[in-house]
């Protein structure tokens, strides 16, 4: 497949799993003219979500609707530039308007099975499809983020029901330590690819193979079930591990934000 196909197959896998995450967390969704507006429980702007599906949008219309909407909900928000469009007209905008840079993730794309290589040792992988494997998953999640400045309590409203990881088309996986869980990674199925998302290891339990055992595991299992490619924005840890993986970079994601007073 073409790299321009897969970076679009990949930027409509990105926000479908924002969709499922705030589906899940019992959020709300509004998709129309050219939007995807995408409110959380909570204030906080991990929870909420702002993409333009429409190039022909203006920026200054679509930033204007954002505001508005996410204000009203007194909500910060996160916008999402993609990957495979020229949205450069929009950041201007948003940065016009006063949202501040929050990262610019690598694109990573692998478009085929990666070599089945043991677990480290000590380890189990088990699939996260059952009540005790979620809860663990949500465990070490809660944890590995507030690295990044993400509240735990942020995170386990994210995960708050278990609707994330049981519905048919994600996977999830949770690696034990002597059956202590210290990493966990979940991969979504849509638009025919895979996306691998929330990669997280213990902040205890870093620098020791458990999330790349993690990722290998739902990267191959996002294959087995027929992906022609897989995808997944990378963190600054994981980028060295992902490129040593087999995974190449094909752009990246630049995500603004507007910050409420109350976070």
């Amino acid at each position: 497949m073409a790299r321009n196909d897969l970076v679009r197959l990949a930027d409509l896998n990105y926000i479908e799993a924002l969709r499922e995450q705030t589906r899940a967390c019992g959020g709300t969704i509004i998709e129309e003219d050219g939007l995807v507006l995408l409110a959380g429980p909570g204030p906080h702007p991990i929870l909420n979500y702002a993409v333009r599906l429409d190039a022909s949008l203006a920026a200054g219309e679509a930033i204007g609707v954002m505001l508005d909407y996410f204000s009203a909900h007194e909500h910060s928000f996160t916008l999402v530039l993609r990957n495979g469009e020229d949205e450069s007209d929009l950041a201007r905008a948003a940065k016009s308007a006063g949202l501040i840079d929050l990262m610019s993730p690598p694109e990573m794309i692998v478009d085929k099975r990666l070599p089945d290589k043991p677990a480290p040792a000590g380890t189990e992988l088990r699939p996260a499809s059952d009540v005790s494997t979620f809860e663990d998953f949500r465990i070490v999640a809660a944890d590995a983020w507030t690295t990044y400045g993400i509240p735990a309590e942020v995170t386990e409203e994210i995960f708050s029901s278990d609707a994330f990881l049981l519905v048919p088309h994600v996977e999830g996986v949770v690696c034990y330590d002597d059956e202590a869980p210290v990493s966990s990674a979940l991969v979504l199925l849509s638009h025919g690819i895979g996306g691998v998302y929330w990669v997280s290891t213990s902040s205890v339990a870093r620098g020791k193979g458990f999330g790349e055992a993690c990722t290998r595991w739902v990267t191959n299992r996002a294959f087995d079930l027929g992906a022609q490619a897989v995808s997944l924005q990378a963190s600054p840890m994981g980028l060295p591990i992902y490129k040593r993986m087999g995974y190449r970079e094909a752009g990246a994601y630049r995500l603004l934000a507007m910050i409420t007073p109350a976070i």
